[in-house]
């Protein structure tokens, strides 16, 4: 219904939009095709994307830069955009040979209005030639969690948009971002008068469980524990470094032969792509990786996500248990921590230089580590409170909820 959006005038197609999309994403759009700043903070599986991909078909005279912080995101939304018809593409690392003029010759001859790419990219593109309409930052969290760390071409986002000589319409997009981020982000950006849309962050089909282990051992034995209970269509394990994915991955792989994939930076792109197209297209249901992957990826019938290590946070925790039960069926989010996760975590973070980024991690992991052995209030709760949003009942089927209705 949506591939020939070009093709009519706009009031055929907001009227459309009546019919087809919910109000949360209604709001946004208009915003957008006001021409004006938009921030959407949005659950995981709630139709992101189609908030800034409408607005940019429907203005397709203009190039619309899409900023994405990790391939596998990009390929997955690129490969879905061209399934629909939409003209859409990516310039990545990944671009080798003939394939980087052919895409820059496209991208000189406007072949798509669509154009998805990473901080990085971006920076060092000529788009001389190119009218740019808008400019989407895709999981913006990242400006902050990962500019101030690892990637500082994120920090850099906001003055390439004022270079331009005529400023296109900036939207960002997330899941996981707490009132006071929401400012710094903007800021970060320089987003003029922006309009902020909060959505509930609540995901009632989403069931948390967590378990402390003595050691890696045991925690192998309670994650395959887990698996036989709960994995029937598609599982993620997270892992918080190339090594832990390396070795669960050999763990699992026994009794789950042939039926498991993993993703980590260490791996070559082949070897990555391969992964991720097998786990995408249903050849392989168990997927093993660090925690980057799966950022954004709309991958129907996962209904297990275990963390085999304490997150870095709540935020980035809830971020992550998010790819579950994205098409609304039930699914479970394991927790599985142990005390060396907490200090594993705290070396990872001591390794950023910048001192303020350093300390708001460290605070972060605090607050997971409270988290972890917190056993009375409902995890639903705390998790939310922690993105800024107060939810005023239990969850009622969290691990902790499930304790405290067998205490009365």
């Amino acid at each position: 219904e949506w591939v020939n959006f070009h093709r009519r005038s706009r009031s055929i197609i907001l009227r459309r939009l009546q019919d087809e999309l919910r109000d949360s994403q209604i709001k946004p759009i208009n915003n957008i095709m006001n021409g004006k700043d938009t921030l959407v903070i949005a659950s995981t599986g709630s139709g992101k994307s189609l908030i800034y991909q409408i607005p940019a078909l429907v203005q397709n005279d203009t190039l619309t830069l899409v900023i994405e912080p990790t391939l596998a995101l990009m390929h997955d939304q690129v490969e879905t955009l061209k399934k629909c018809g939409v003209e859409a593409e990516y310039i990545d690392s990944s671009l080798s040979g003939s394939k980087w003029p052919e895409r820059m010759d496209q991208l000189a001859h406007k072949k798509f209005s669509l154009l998805y790419v990473t901080p990085e990219k971006l920076l060092n593109l000529d788009l001389a030639g190119n009218k740019i309409g808008m400019i989407v930052i895709d999981e913006c969290h990242c400006v902050l969690d990962w500019g101030y760390s690892f990637r500082e071409a994120y920090l850099k986002i906001g003055a390439y948009i004022e270079s331009l000589k005529k400023r296109p319409i900036v939207v960002a997009l997330t899941a996981t971002a707490d009132e006071k981020d929401r400012k710094h982000i903007a800021e970060l950006l320089g987003m003029n008068h922006h309009k902020c849309y909060v959505n509930s962050l609540y995901r009632k089909n989403l069931i948390f469980v967590k378990e402390y282990a003595l050691s890696k051992e045991q925690k192998r034995v309670i994650l395959n524990k887990y698996l036989k209970k709960y994995h029937r269509n598609s599982t993620i394990i997270y892992c918080n470094s190339r090594k832990a994915v390396d070795a669960v991955y050999d763990s699992v792989s026994k009794p789950h032969p042939k039926d498991v994939v993993k993703y980590h930076a260490g791996m070559n792109i082949e070897a990555r792509t391969k992964s991720l197209d097998s786990f995408l297209c249903g050849y392989s249901h168990i997927m093993v990786a660090t925690t980057a992957f799966g950022m954004g990826v709309d991958q129907e019938k996962v209904d297990l996500v275990i963390h085999f290590n304490m997150p870095l946070s709540t935020i980035d925790y809830y971020q992550q248990a998010g790819r579950a039960g994205r098409d609304g069926q039930k699914a479970h989010c394991i927790l599985l921590y142990s005390d060396d996760d907490y200090y594993v975590d705290k070396a990872i973070i001591n390794s950023i230089e910048h001192f303020s980024a350093r300390k708001r991690a460290l605070s972060r992991l605090d607050s997971m580590r409270d988290f972890c052995q917190d056993t009375e209030h409902c995890m639903v709760k705390t998790l939310l409170a922690e993105l800024g949003e107060q939810y005023a009942k239990d969850c009622n089927h969290c691990l902790n909820c499930k304790k405290a209705g067998l205490d009365k």
